[in-house]
């Protein structure tokens, strides 16, 4: 699948003020020090679109962002460390559960982790969270040209688990046609029913 078009569609800093339903969409998450913004960019082939920044943790709201017309890729806040206000990055928390649980047109989570990282506890307790509010998800392990080819393999057997793991590196582009192909079916899949009680 090739990306086509894409443009930011909007943002939204509270729970419940997103755009109005649409199109599926698609859900990118991870510790603010994943490199997200890389990730979507690459993913695109589309430069500046996400913003990258040096300081872990920039991104404050759910982006948006409409891709042909098709479906939209979301931009959840990063998780963990993350440099700002604290009443920001308490926030974060009930805005991210919000649209993952009431979110009907979202159809899947790649989650989003660091090669040279084993998963840490956010990261599990997002997986867990997901399945409680019955979305598919994927891990997305990113930076891949920061190790040998060898070493790579072994730290990608080593994310083995109850959701599938595709490698990714923003460098180099490999991984980007598995991460779409995962795209597609989520988008053929039926839509889920949203269980609002379920948070």
């Amino acid at each position: 699948m090739q990306p086509g078009a894409a443009r930011f569609l909007g943002a939204a800093s509270e729970p419940g003020r997103y755009p109005p339903l649409g199109p599926p969409e698609i859900a990118v998450a991870g510790r603010s020090n994943v490199g997200k913004s890389s990730f979507l960019n690459a993913l695109l082939a589309r430069r500046g679109l996400a913003r990258t920044s040096r300081t872990p943790g920039r991104t404050r709201q759910v982006n948006f962002f409409a891709i042909a017309e098709r479906f939209r890729l979301v931009d959840l806040p990063g998780y963990g460390f993350a440099v700002g206000p604290v009443a920001d990055r308490i926030a974060w928390g009930p805005l991210i559960e919000d649209y993952l649980a009431t979110r009907s047109v979202l159809r899947g989570v790649l989650v989003l982790v660091d090669v040279r990282r084993p998963l840490e506890a956010d990261d599990r307790d997002l997986l867990g969270y997901l399945d409680h509010v019955g979305l598919p998800a994927a891990l997305v392990v990113t930076k891949l040209d920061k190790l040998a080819h060898a070493a790579g393999l072994r730290a990608l057997a080593s994310f083995g688990g109850p959701v599938p793991v595709l490698g990714f590196s923003a460098r180099s582009g490999k991984g980007r046609d598995g991460v779409w192909r995962l795209i597609e079916a989520w988008l053929d899949a039926p839509p889920r029913t949203v269980h609002k009680d379920r948070r």
